[in-house]
Parts: C-alpha cells; sequence; structure tokens
C-alpha cells in the first residue's frame, strides 16, 4: 500500500513539533535567550564576526604575514567567549540539541533499513 506524500510530510511536521518541545530545546532556548542578555558576550561575537569577515575578505587576496595578526586576535575572541559560562551553557545546550537531532535520524534510517531488509527484492 502506497503512502501518500502529503501523510510523510504531515509526521514529519508532528516530529517537528515534539523535538521542539523536548526538554533538550527548551534548554537550548533557555540558553540561547541568556547568550543574548549577556552584553560582554554580545560584544565579543560582534567583535568575532567582523573580524571573520575581514579575514574572508583579505583571503581572496592569498595568504601571507599580514593575516595572522587578524587570526590571532579571532582565536582571542574565541578564547575570551569561552570563559563566559552563558557561552559555554549555550554550547552544551546546542550540542544536547544536535545528538537529540542525530538520534532522530539514526533511529528512522534504522527503521527504513529493517523495512527494506525484510521486503523480498523484485526479479527473483
Amino acid at each position: 500500500m502506497a503512502l501518500d506524500p502529503n501523510e510523510v510530510w504531515a509526521q514529519a511536521y508532528e516530529l517537528g513539533l515534539l523535538i521542539s518541545e523536548s526538554p533538550e530545546v527548551e534548554a537550548y532556548r533557555r540558553a540561547e535567550l541568556a547568550l543574548q542578555n549577556h552584553p560582554e558576550a554580545r560584544h565579543l561575537m560582534n567583535r568575532l564576526r567582523e573580524q571573520q569577515e575581514q579575514l574572508q575578505n583579505l583571503q581572496r587576496y592569498g595568504s601571507g604575514p599580514h593575516l595572522r595578526p587578524l587570526e590571532e586576535s579571532i582565536e582571542e575572541i574565541l578564547q575570551q567567549l569561552d570563559r563566559i559560562p552563558e557561552v559555554a551553557a549555550f554550547k552544551e545546550a546546542q550540542s544536547r540539541v544536535d545528538s537529540l537531532l542525530q538520534a532522530v535520524t539514526r533511529t528512522i534510517t534504522e527503521a527504513i533499513s529493517d523495512r527494506l531488509a525484510g521486503v523480498p527484492k523484485s526479479g527473483g
């Protein structure tokens, strides 16, 4: 029996809603809000974006010693960000959401593989 593709999309949407209500996603939302409300972190992230853009623009013209100070500055900003507890909490929350999504993907893949393994091959 063929399944209507619209039904697949509807079920996928429902799964997305369930995931969006998970404790992992809720923790991510809280961590993101805390990060957005942290003035030093916001300032450092803005500086980081600006310097990364500058680095990308300069890299278009090749490499050279002029890039190294900018790369070092970016590395220093990243280290400063890592020392902010809200940044660490956000990274951890992000990692947990990624793990959840990977687990869901693995489960879907396994279900499909199991179903395909149980289906006799055609032409036989």
